[in-house]
């Protein structure tokens, strides 16, 4: 049997503006459902390199892999970014995730109730803020370098906090669900460039306006691990030696399969210890 499952296309049928990459595995009849395991795609709008990726241990481990493309420019006015907040204007890009995981069930019969989720760079923004909002629909999740981030913090509004989010979205912030969720949060150690970045909003977790608009990925992934930690979660920071940003995709990706591998069976997973900051003493060239 071919280890890589195919990557095909559709457009969303209730908005088309909207695509997907999906790759099923290749399985003999019979037996459950595959699982669900969605990436999503950088500022590049990379997500059929997301999808491809993927596709291989999605056909290894009976997972269906989704990566939806959420484009640029939605309303005319220029905007790129309005997927990494998950709404922009009257949209609400955690909704037409969901619409996207209804077809891929349609279309392949795969079980899209709880789902393992990935993102890298604007990416791994749209993750952590989804599982923000939704941590009842995650196995596992794994954030990797975020250029700006969302604490689950409940006195600050979004997108500094989460103290608003039932008036925004519907949804009341549920740090208990959240802290069944495991999380992987991962930045290259030499991810310290701050061009594109220099934005974050005011919060008591950067009281020095100099500290919050000159810190980098790693300065701001490491408030969000506090953070998490603060709350109980099940999260740990990987640091990848070496790498600068636009090394990391691939990287990332590795490492959030060998987490993902470990979580296939996922039912309220309670590790006996939160796992602490580590760096992984691999060269950029060992998950390429």
């Amino acid at each position: 049997m071919n280890n890589d499952a195919p990557v095909t296309h559709f457009n969303l049928p209730a908005d088309p503006r909207f695509a997907c990459a999906l790759a099923a595995p290749q399985l003999p009849a019979g037996g459950p459902p595959p699982g669900l395991l969605v990436t999503v795609h950088d500022s590049t709008r990379n997500h059929t390199d997301c999808a491809r990726r993927f596709a291989p241990f999605g056909q290894a481990h009976r997972l269906v892999v989704l990566a939806p493309l959420f484009p640029r420019d939605v309303f005319g006015d220029g905007q790129a970014d309005g997927y990494k907040f998950l709404r922009e204007h009257d949209l609400r890009y955690d909704q037409l995730l969901h619409a996207m995981i209804d077809e891929a069930v349609r279309r392949t019969g795969c079980d899209g109730t709880r789902f393992f989720l990935q993102g890298y760079s604007g990416g791994g923004q749209f993750v952590h803020r989804y599982l923000l909002l939704h941590p009842e629909r995650l196995h596992a999740v794994s954030v990797g370098a975020p250029g700006v981030v969302t604490v689950p913090d409940e006195t600050l509004d979004w997108w500094a906090g989460v103290r608003d989010t039932e008036s925004l979205f519907g949804r009341p912030f549920n740090p208990a669900m959240l802290c069944n969720v495991p999380i992987q949060l991962v930045v290259g150690d030499a991810d310290t460039e701050t061009w594109e970045i220099r934005v974050q909003p005011p919060s008591r977790h950067w009281p020095v306006d100099a500290d919050r608009l000159h810190s980098n990925r790693i300065d701001r992934l490491r408030v969000l691990h506090r953070a998490l930690l603060g709350l109980g979660a099940h999260a740990q920071l990987v640091m990848m030696r070496g790498l600068r940003h636009g090394q990391g995709p691939g990287p990332a990706a590795a490492l959030a399969q060998r987490f993902f591998a470990a979580h296939l069976v996922v039912a309220n997973v309670t590790p006996a210890a939160k796992p602490a900051e580590c760096a992984l003493p691999y060269q950029p060239t060992d998950l390429a």
